[in-house]
């Protein structure tokens, strides 16, 4: 593919989709692509106000089975309801990204928006892309106007990384710390262990390696995504590290997503020890951390999984596929990470449904929060969409999403452990699921393709309700049709 007609490709592309029919299984307050395949939330920053999301895409994924590179979409809001659809920011425009524009962060210095990024380069050959013939290069790209990237200039190639790492080096995370700016890089070793990079510049141009954060004994082949958030004071770093052997209720993905507790300074001796999983559905994944103006901080993830065994949605076939999670609000409570649903998304609630859980209850919506408060040590037993199943066990205290029917679409069984039920809030929209249980001691997330709108409870005791969800507004301000 030549690059430079690429921006011509997606405009004829997004106008097609356009003209598609109204599809069920797009969500409405959620965001997804106008077309082709949604990856890792990345860029995320705010600047006078406006919030600024981006977001790895790839417009024409789903129109061949050719490797197409990605790009960054963006989006703005100021208060997660109402949004902007901003111009495409980066294309693989240079040599030094000219396969793809891949995962960074955002960072607003002295009145300019910067993104670092990996541009990532695969060189033809009979290569392993492991230990040779893939470029990952940390790029910077520059705007005053929050809107338009154009200048870009590359800050570190495979020769600037240490020997004892491999070329899986990428998803650079940019922070300001005591006057100066640290970098944090997902790395794999020689050894195959995975470990976070941190490099820090005076400049925000010029980095140089100051410390290696690792676990006392190897966790994962290949750590993605890091980043850094300290809710409540307790240090953090957030990562995705690839490989680490399943457990019965624990680990089930290909690929995890959670947070190591951190002791020391991040920029010296700081050591990774336990680790908290954010999820236990099947499609969680990429997590970026964004500070709120009122000081909060928001967990973005995306609503999907590397190298999962199901393979492509059935959404592919309709000319889209993936979408971002819900925003979460992250806090640390009881030795534990704690993740709520975004309050703002209160706005989007219809009037309250209350239902008779004693007698049962049946839901008919694709677009709906239900909130259900069981008495202590009920069962329950959900069915979503027909065939799929949430169902927890007291006695056995494990909670099951089980997807295996067909509304799955290769999706199986997922476990947990819970000592106890008290609190769940369900979201669904179109083909999502999300389900907060104990008041955010613990998520589930998952795409759901059921046919039926029916969502049934079994008879228990407690309290339920249902509040039907609108739709996010989005104002289209692309230029040129990207």
């Amino acid at each position: 593919m030549e690059n430079a007609r690429y921006p011509d490709q997606i405009a004829r592309m997004y106008d097609r989709m356009a003209a598609a029919r109204p599809d069920p299984w797009r969500p409405g307050y959620h965001l997804s692509p106008l077309a082709g395949t949604l990856g890792d939330p990345d860029g995320l920053c705010q600047r006078d106000g406006t919030y600024h999301i981006f977001y790895v895409t790839s417009p024409l994924a789903c129109a061949t089975s050719q490797r197409t590179p990605c790009v960054w979409g963006h989006c703005t809001t100021r208060d997660f309801i109402h949004y902007r659809r901003e111009t495409t920011a980066l294309f693989p425009d240079t040599p030094r990204d000219r396969d793809g524009v891949y995962s960074g962060s955002g960072l607003v210095r002295d009145g300019r928006l910067l993104l670092y990024y990996t541009g990532n380069v695969r060189h033809p050959g009979n290569y392993d892309y492991i230990h040779a013939g893939r470029e990952q290069n940390v790029l910077r790209a520059e705007s005053a106007d929050g809107i338009h990237f154009a200048r870009k200039t590359l800050l570190m190639t495979n020769d600037d990384f240490p020997a004892w790492v491999t070329c899986h080096v990428r998803d650079p995370q940019v922070i300001e710390q005591d006057g100066r700016l640290l970098m944090l890089l997902g790395a794999r070793t020689q050894a195959d262990e995975g470990c976070a990079l941190v490099y820090a510049s005076e400049d925000g141009e010029h980095f140089r390696l100051v410390h290696t954060i690792r676990t006392p004994e190897p966790f994962g082949y290949m750590w993605e995504c890091p980043d850094y958030a300290a809710p409540g004071g307790r240090p953090l770093l957030l990562c995705c590290p690839q490989g680490v052997p399943h457990q019965a209720y624990e680990y089930q993905n290909p690929h995890q997503c959670g947070c190591f507790e951190l002791e020391g300074r991040l920029d010296a001796g700081a050591r990774a020890g336990a680790f908290h999983s954010f999820d236990y559905g099947f499609d969680y994944y990429a997590v970026r951390s964004l500070r709120a103006d009122d000081g909060r901080i928001l967990l973005f993830g995306w609503m999907g999984m590397s190298e999962a065994g199901y393979g492509h949605n059935p959404t592919a076939a309709r000319g889209w596929d993936q979408v971002l999670a819900l925003p979460r609000e992250l806090t640390w409570e009881n030795g534990r990470p704690c993740q709520r649903p975004l309050r703002e998304l209160r706005a989007l609630r219809g009037a309250c449904q209350p239902a008779d859980p004693a007698a049962g209850c049946r839901w008919d919506s694709r677009r709906c929060e239900l909130v259900l408060r069981p008495d202590p040590g009920q069962d329950l037993t959900l069915r979503l969409f027909e065939d799929g199943l949430l169902a927890y066990s007291a006695a056995g205290q494990v909670l099951t999403l089980d997807l295996s029917g067909g509304c799955g679409a290769g999706r199986t069984v997922r476990r947990m452990k819970l000592d106890r039920l008290e609190t769940l809030d369900l979201f669904l929209d179109g083909s999502t699921v999300e389900a907060f249980l104990n008041d955010g001691e613990a998520v589930l997330t998952s795409r759901i393709f059921g046919e039926s709108a029916a969502v049934t409870a079994s008879p228990f005791a407690g309290r339920a309700e249902c509040y039907p969800m609108g739709q996010f507004e989005i104002e289209d301000c692309r230029e040129n049709g990207v």
